[in-house]
């Protein structure tokens, strides 16, 4: 007896593991002892060891979690499943070099999870982060395939000629967006402040983007198949007058050039022909350019298989995702064939190999004459009266001098193409020596060979003859057909190693990284062309007879450093975690000391909902957390690769004694004191989950950015290109806040997000250069980057009175030329006068994104905008009968021009060229600002009963729409997204989409 109750009250270890209730490891989870108080936390495989009596009840508890009380009365392994009341704070995010769980985070960090961005069907991965995270501004700037992708700023710009966009990162390896297939994501960490991007050093001034690949997450072998379809059409288009619109305007534009009254372009005569008469191709010619360019269907599809095969000790992701992307003029288009294995390895419990293999091929082709944005620009701006094609192969001349007839660019000029083949191979492993550390090493290598081919070709122009009836040949355009071949290979080669410490005592919880990562990169590439081709259908370089030209050259960078990360916490309550990096960049120059940098950072987390004071409102508040971070950090991003050293060129050749000698001459000056822009970065924010339905994250922060990587002029007879200096300063401040609502109804789910942020930028200093001018653009000291600048307009002289009581004019106007400001009140308008009149980065920017489940329906509505925005519109999108390459005519809008019954015109007078009316000013200055309806998707999940007798696992369709309808007071027929509104742009797609999910 005395020996059974000795055994009784003994001290034993108990193992389990704490598993939610989809069967997924719990980290974090506090294990305490009702008796002792003895506690411990399971680690990130859910598994805990705890020191206690038999018969003790433990408690397991955690932020979000239903606690769970169970009474010890056997030994052996504890298993235990919680349920979770608000499972976002128990996820685990992907941080720099690590994981975190969300709950712990002091840093500003939104993930994305692979259910967020499969609802939208695109073709790049860029334009998948728009409105899903505040704070980042994502904007397309073109819809052509392979050329529709997105840039991205994290908080605003932070540079004027480094690089402006955020270090991306996939499974580790530096690459692009772009270069990532969809299917093939899980999640997506975008990393903000400098708390949590400092680990990144030289290359995080502007944010970091971390992308993660699926990989094997189940046992056995599972198939999907995902296939859809989409049908692209332009979400708009200037609407183009007709041929007799445009004759009555071009005589009202020549009275009014002229005076005279009796000045005609074209007879009364013509235009009542053309007003009796059908166009015939002949002698009556009324073209809808825009109509006969957009013929093509704009389909795309997109296949995708992926295969999941786990085993006890390897498991293996396999993709196979093929894409065809047709554009909507001719010969543009974009396909991707993407192959990626993913596998793992667990050699023990101690140590496994983890393995990345993806091969991509991207297809690109685009007309070679002209780009496809000039084409497209062309056709909204070239006049109606031009013969446009009149058979196979015979075009017209379009009304142009020079023959250019954007119908025969698109169709029959030739075309340049991209092949780009590229390889990934990532080969790691982990290891676990000892207890509570992890060692962790990978070596990648990426290859990619772009190979350009551009082939122009000459096109048969025509001219109707109408007394004969036909048409006669008048010669090509061109006028010289051409090959030109490019060819590169591009290498980066990544080696990483670092170890991790993970320990508690009581408690006190320490997680400690140090790690160090090297980076290289070579560049080598050929180019060669040749003219005069006889068949120019066999295009090979060989065969071209004139002007044999070809070049070649080749650079190599590197950068390396060492990092260190420390976190800890008291309790699960007090949170703390410094960064450190220590960077070097062959972009500078070691001589002058100025190659290593060091880039800290540390931040503070304080969860008072653990406080007893908030114990009785954890009713109302169940999760609340301050967040504070400070660090600086590096931009080393800049075009010249070694500007600190003399660059040369050849071709300065010197003739002596009868030889000719090849010559150098110095291309570059050099500044060996350069180094990096450096970010100092500061970070405040909250947390909040409310015990009903909501959730708010908010932040405020503060961006200052020294040592600006500026040009500084020199005089132009010193023959060479200007150096870069560290000069400038500016300022970058901004808030952000997300607002979550979700709630179960019956049988219906309701999950709502809505996000705003703003930035407002400030350029503090720019020592020694008083201003950047861009033309309509300025930078200086007192106001954002690239805002406008340009006179403030007034309106229009209505009438000569009103432009003798006016200030006198750099012009001499006329009633219904628009009218100036004189700013500084000196009588008269000039140069002196200007100032600043718009900015176009976008500010208060906000999103919503609804999501909606009944039995197996899912409903998901997302609505994307932009608060304020001004956007410029200027040549052939705006001025009537401009264009500075090619013979103009009008758009339906110019019919609304000033004359004096008309004083409130949308335009001006109209005069055969813009004249001073297309002066920078505030007139052209649209109110960018939009909401748009940006995706809706409708999914259907088969019931169970159907997918049984298929035998599959489950199946889903889904109908969805991209870029549905714009609610905005933009110019009609312009995208208000588009910055470069002089209507050269490739219009951005609105896409209805079908397609099928099937997992077997």
């Amino acid at each position: 007896m005395i020996c059974s109750l000795s055994i009784f009250g003994q001290v034993q270890s108990y193992k389990g593991q704490v598993k939610d209730p989809s069967g997924k490891a719990l980290e974090g989870i506090t294990v305490t002892s009702t008796e002792s108080k003895n506690k411990t936390l399971t680690n990130v495989d859910g598994q805990f060891s705890i020191q206690v009596k038999k018969g003790t009840k433990i408690t397991f508890s955690g932020i979000g979690i239903e606690s769970k009380t169970i009474e010890v009365d056997v030994a052996g392994s504890i298993n235990v499943v919680l349920n979770l009341k608000f499972a976002e704070l128990n996820e685990v995010v992907v941080v720099g070099f690590g994981t975190q769980k969300k709950v712990n985070l002091t840093g500003s960090v939104v993930t994305l999870k692979n259910e967020d961005l499969t609802k939208r069907q695109v073709a790049t991965s860029s334009n998948l982060l728009q409105g899903l995270a505040p704070g980042v501004t994502v904007t397309q700037q073109s819809g052509r395939p392979g050329a529709d992708g997105a840039t991205i700023n994290i908080r605003g710009l932070s540079s004027i000629y480094a690089g402006q966009g955020p270090l991306i990162l996939i499974d580790g390896v530096v690459s692009s967006l772009d270069n990532i297939d969809p299917n093939a994501i899980e999640t997506i960490s975008i990393l903000k402040d400098a708390a949590s991007t400092a680990v990144y050093g030289a290359r995080a001034a502007n944010g970091v983007v971390l992308v993660t690949t699926k990989r094997a997450t189940t046992k056995g072998l599972q198939l999907s198949f995902n296939s859809y379809f989409t049908k692209q059409s332009a979400t708009n288009i200037p609407k183009r007058a007709s041929a007799i619109d445009f004759m009555k305007l071009s005589n009202v534009a020549q009275q009014n050039s002229t005076g005279n009254p009796a000045a005609f372009l074209y007879a009364q005569a013509l235009i009542d022909k053309y007003s009796t008469t059908a166009p015939n191709n002949m002698d009556v010619i009324d073209n809808d350019w825009v109509k006969l360019l957009f013929v093509n269907s704009g389909l795309m599809q997109n296949h995708n298989v992926t295969v999941n095969a786990g085993g006890e000790k390897l498991s293996m992701f396999t993709s196979l995702t093929f894409m065809d992307q047709k554009g909507i003029i001719p010969n543009t288009n974009f396909k991707r064939t993407d192959i990626r294995v993913n596998p793992d390895l667990k050699v023990s419990n101690k140590f496994s190999i983890k393995g990345v293999f993806n091969y991509t091929e991207n297809r690109t082709t685009s007309p070679s004459t002209g780009s496809a944005d000039f084409i497209i620009r062309q056709a909204i701006g070239i006049i109606p009266i031009g013969a446009a094609k009149f058979g196979e192969g015979m075009y017209g001349n379009a009304g142009q001098s020079n023959n250019r007839n954007p119908l025969a660019q698109a169709e029959a000029g030739g075309t340049t193409e991209v092949i780009t083949n590229s390889l990934l191979s990532k080969i790691g492993f982990t290891y676990s020596p000892i207890k509570n550390i992890e060692i962790e090493a990978f070596t990648a290598r990426e290859l990619w060979i772009p190979n350009t081919k551009t082939l122009v070709k000459n096109v048969n122009i025509y001219q109707p003859n109408i007394a004969a009836n036909t048409y006669d040949y008048v010669g090509v355009w061109p006028g010289t057909n051409s090959l030109s071949e490019s060819y590169s290979t591009n290498v980066r080669s990544t080696f990483l190693a670092q170890t991790t410490y993970t320990g508690q005592y009581k408690d006190h919880n320490l997680k400690v990284l140090v790690g160090a990562q090297s980076e290289q990169f070579a560049y080598r590439g050929i180019n060669a062309s040749r003219t005069d081709f006889t068949n120019q259908n066999l295009p090979y370089l060989n065969l071209g007879t004139n002007n044999r030209n070809n070049a070649g050259g080749a650079y190599e960078t590197a950068i390396a450093g060492f990092y260190s990360r420390i976190n800890y916490n008291y309790n699960q309550k007090y949170l703390l975690e410094v960064n450190g990096r220590y960077d070097g960049s062959s972009r500078f120059s070691q001589a002058s000391d100025k190659q290593w940098g060091f880039f800290p950072s540390a931040s503070a987390g304080w969860i008072f909902t653990k406080e007893k004071i908030f114990d009785g409102l954890s009713k109302y508040i169940a999760f609340g957390k301050l967040r504070a971070s400070y660090g600086s950090l590096g931009n080393q991003s800049l075009s010249s690769i070694y500007p600190f050293s003399a660059n040369y060129t050849t071709g300065s050749n010197a003739y002596f004694n009868g030889i000719t000698n090849v010559g150098y001459a110095l291309l570059d000056a050099p500044n060996p004191n350069i180094t990096w822009e450096k970010s100092t970065q500061k970070n405040i924010g909250i947390d909040l989950t409310f015990a009903k339905h909501f959730s708010v994250t908010a932040d405020y922060f503060i961006r200052e950015i020294s040592d600006i990587l500026l040009i500084r002029p020199i005089p132009t007879y010193v023959s060479m290109n200007s150096p870069y200096i560290n000069a400038g300063t500016m300022e970058n401040k901004g808030w952000e806040l997300t607002v979550n609502y979700k709630t179960k109804i019956g049988k219906l789910g309701v999950n709502i997000t809505a996000l705003v942020s703003d930035v407002t930028n400030n350029v503090t200093s720019l020592p020694g250069v008083p201003y950047l001018d861009g033309g309509s653009v300025r930078t200086t000291v007192g106001q954002p980057l690239y805002s406008y600048f340009g006179y403030q307009a007034l309106g229009y002289f209505q009438s000569d009175a009103d432009i003798a009581a006016s200030p006198t004019h750099f012009f001499v106007p006329k009633p219904g030329d628009i009218k100036y400001a004189d700013i500084n009140n000196d009588g008269k308008v000039d140069a002196t006068d200007r100032t600043f009149i718009g900015n176009n980065f976008p500010k208060y920017e906000y999103s919503f994104n609804m999501n909606f489940n009944y039995n197996n329906f899912d409903l998901s509505l997302f609505f994307q905008g932009v608060g304020k925005r001004e956007n410029y519109l200027t040549g052939t999108g705006a001025y009537p009968f401009y264009a500075a390459d090619f013979i103009p005519g009008v758009l339906e809008s110019h019919k609304d021009y000033w004359t004096p019954t008309n004083p409130n015109a949308k335009f001006p007078r109209l005069l055969p060229a813009i004249g001073v009316n297309g002066t920078t000013s505030s007139f052209w200055i649209t109110d960018a600002a939009y909401l748009r309806l940006k995706n809706v998707n409708l999914s259907y999940r088969l019931p169970n009963a159907i997918t049984r007798k298929l035998k599959i696992n489950s199946a889903k369709i889904f109908v969805s729409g991209q870029n549905l309808y714009t609610f905005t007071k933009f110019w009609e027929g312009y995208d208000p997204e588009i910055n470069n509104q002089n209507a050269e742009f490739y219009p951005l797609m609105k896409t209805i989409t079908g397609g099928i999910n099937i997992n077997f």
